[in-house]
């Protein structure tokens, strides 16, 4: 595939996540789904892109693909905007071990010394 090819591919993906949303979406809400939601869309288009593969036509299968691609994009998209970074720590006193979407040097239990593990 050449740069020129990808870009065209990237743009026609771009076209169908626009149509997606105005046709199919509400902003608002788009914008807050969570990453699962979008994989259950994306899910049920690969679906749709097998059957048209089986059926073996191209214009169908060139759609789907942007069917799939378009959600996909905006499942990435989720992950990389509302996903909360955790990180384990194990209490050096204690030795609980907690899961934290913030960083934290305090035992919740015991205010002892956390390790990140």
């Amino acid at each position: 595939m050449t740069l020129q090819e990808a870009q065209s591919f990237v743009q026609a993906v771009l076209t169908q996540q626009k149509i997606n949303r105005e046709t199919h979406g509400n902003t608002e809400a788009d914008d807050k789904r969570n990453p699962l939601d979008w994989g259950v869309i994306v899910a049920e288009h690969v679906g749709h892109l097998i059957g048209a593969l089986r059926c073996g036509d191209i214009q169908k299968v060139e759609n789907e693909i942007l069917h799939v691609a378009g959600p996909l994009l905006e499942c990435w998209n989720s992950v990389k905007t509302n996903a909360k970074q955790t990180c384990n720590y194990k209490c050096s006193n204690c030795g609980e071990i907690f899961t934290l979407t913030e960083v934290n040097d305090k035992c919740p239990l015991c205010e002892s010394k956390l390790i990140r593990i």
